[in-house]
Formats: C-alpha cells, sequence, structure tokens
C-alpha cells in the first residue's frame, strides 16, 4: 500500500496512547460500574465477542496556557498557570489540572474527526471559562487573564461498536487512559454546551 491511498497527516495528539485493542474488553466492563459487573452475560469474554468494531478516532481539542494575575497590593501580584480545554465539537470546556503532554503523531486522515468551532469562535468560549469558572472564586478582586494562543490538539478515542444488553450500542474509551467518554459523547450530539452567536 502506498501513502497516496493512505494520506496520512501530522496532529498534536493529546496524551500518551497506553490502551490497546486487547485491552477494550475490560475497559467497557469497567465503565458499566458496580451495576454493571453484577449484570449476567457481561462478562470480558461476552463482550469481547459482542465487539462489531474497534478503531482509533482523533478528537479536536482546543487548548489555552492560561495565567491567572491576582493582585495583592502591596505585595507583587500572584501567578497562577493553568490549562484551559474547549471541546472543539461539542462546546464543553474547563480545567486541566495537569500539563498534558503533546507529541507530534502521524495519522490516517480519514480518523480525525472535523472540529466545529474554530480558531475565531473559540475565543469566547475560553472568556467563559475565565469568567465564570475561575473568576468564581475570586471574591473581591476579579484576576487579569493572560492567555496563549489557542492551539488545536487531538485526543485519541476508541471508538467501539457492539452487541449489548440493549442491542447495538457504541461506546468511547480514552485510548490515553481507559476511562470511557461517554459522558463526553452525550455531549457531541446534544449541543447543550454550544454558545448561540
Amino acid at each position: 500500500m502506498t501513502l497516496i491511498d493512505r494520506q496520512e497527516i501530522y496532529i498534536e495528539q493529546l496524551g500518551e496512547q497506553a490502551v490497546e485493542a486487547h485491552d477494550l474488553p475490560g475497559f467497557i466492563r469497567k465503565s458499566f460500574g458496580m451495576k454493571g459487573k453484577l449484570i449476567s452475560g457481561m462478562s470480558e469474554d461476552a463482550i469481547k465477542d459482542g465487539i462489531h468494531t474497534a478503531e482509533l478516532i482523533y478528537h479536536p481539542m482546543w487548548i489555552v496556557r492560561n495565567t491567572v494575575v491576582a493582585t495583592r497590593r502591596p505585595f507583587k501580584p500572584k501567578r497562577i498557570p493553568n490549562i484551559i480545554f474547549v471541546d472543539a465539537v461539542s462546546g464543553y470546556r474547563g480545567l486541566f489540572s495537569t500539563v498534558p503532554f503533546i507529541s507530534e503523531t502521524a495519522v490516517e486522515k480519514d480518523k480525525i474527526i472535523n472540529h466545529i468551532i474554530d480558531a475565531q469562535a473559540v475565543g469566547r468560549y475560553i472568556k467563559d471559562v475565565q469568567t465564570s469558572q475561575i473568576d468564581r472564586s475570586y471574591v473581591l478582586k476579579k484576576p487579569n487573564h493572560e492567555p496563549s494562543e489557542p492551539r488545536l490538539v487531538h485526543l485519541p478515542l476508541w471508538k467501539i461498536e457492539m452487541q449489548g444488553r440493549s442491542g447495538r450500542e457504541t461506546h468511547y474509551i480514552n485510548a490515553n487512559t481507559g476511562d470511557s467518554e461517554n459522558f463526553m459523547s452525550s455531549r457531541w450530539a446534544s449541543g447543550v454546551d454550544l454558545m448561540k452567536h
């Protein structure tokens, strides 16, 4: 197969992919929680047998290094760095607790999910995190913010189509951590986090 057939492009990948295809039945079972573990017929083997397809996709997210500058006269201002993220499909946004690892990697073009929120629109979402999530913890004087340029990165996710107890099911598993991303995926379709123009 030639490279022309595959159409590979370079992306900035968020995190380090650690979850392989053979790990998925265990992580899917874990995502069912305690209730799921008690359901008969939901063993790892049954889940493995029920999987039709498992493909690695790359989900777009904007990240911004944001420095919060809080004045504390007569002292020097306190500078607190943090990372704001915005899901580029749903608009779901918040703060990362740690600085994520980012690497450049080549992936097949058709595995990349198209982003809905572009570089022009993302500024409003960043501002919303600054005012509604960060500023809320400052009771008196609100801090200033020094954001970097937004950076589009891609989170590797396993998209699994399987036969489950309720028929055909789609599960999303974070390829870095093995955590279920079913909460996030429900927001991609609903549009509840998108800011109206």
